[in-house]
């Protein structure tokens, strides 16, 4: 280690040193040569030393210009962050990567338990596929169905509830939809529909309040997805 090298170097003039003080030892020959031999150590040790420290100098001004760049490139991004203009969407929608989302709460497009549009909920629905066609002409419509946690009855399909699971009802209730839109001048080949269940909750399920924020419809308009046949 460079430290035992030093202390090494620092010894053998210390004992060399006390040789000469004490008046004992070689002649004056060879006390000569001692000294010079240990002059030389030292010498070659704060060499050494001075390549370390060089290096480690090197090194911190390369850390000192990376940590420059770093700090310069966060500014720059900052800046465009906040000169960059805000992405608008229409009223009731949100700005999402790659386009907008607009959430409807399933009360107002069904009846519980049931996939069919009320009618008075397709003056929402009309408002929507207005704003597909105005807006949101080139993009995809991805319509998500979710329901709450409550499961039908076990047993299948049962008169009571209608659906085998939640993943059923979500994904005919997003067929719904998909389906009403495509009668309104949407492309069908826009549109696809998905049902959710309750696997993505907006909200734990465990209250009456929680589980109707969790019943609802998403639709979201992105930027055209990969696709397979004839586009």
């Amino acid at each position: 280690m460079k430290g035992s090298r030093l202390v090494s170097g620092a010894g053998v003039l210390v004992v060399v040193a006390a040789m000469l003080a004490g008046g004992c030892g070689p002649d004056p020959k060879e006390r000569i040569l001692m000294l010079e031999d240990s002059n030389q150590a030292l010498t070659d040790e704060l060499n050494r030393t001075g390549n370390d420290l060089a290096q480690c100098r090197g090194e911190f001004n390369d850390c000192q210009n990376d940590l420059g760049v770093a700090r310069s490139d966060a500014a720059a991004l900052r800046q465009q962050l906040e000169t960059a203009p805000a992405v608008k969407v229409p009223d009731g929608w949100e700005a999402v990567p790659g386009g907008a989302m607009i959430a409807i709460e399933g009360w107002a497009l069904f009846a519980t338990g049931q996939a069919t549009i009320q009618g008075d909920s397709q003056r929402i629905l009309d408002l929507i596929a207005s704003t597909l066609r105005n807006e949101y002409p080139a993009k995809d419509v991805l319509v998500f169905g979710h329901t709450d946690g409550d499961q039908p009855k076990a047993g299948g399909r049962t008169a009571a509830s209608g659906w085998k699971d939640n993943w059923e009802l979500s994904a005919q209730r997003a067929l719904s939809v998909v389906r009403y839109l495509a009668t309104h001048d949407i492309a069908p080949n826009r549109l696809v529909a998905c049902g959710c269940g309750e696997h993505r909750p907006r909200v734990p399920n465990d209250s009456s309040r929680n589980k109707e924020k969790n019943r609802r419809v998403e639709i979201f308009v992105l930027d055209p997805q990969p696709r397979t046949g004839t586009p």
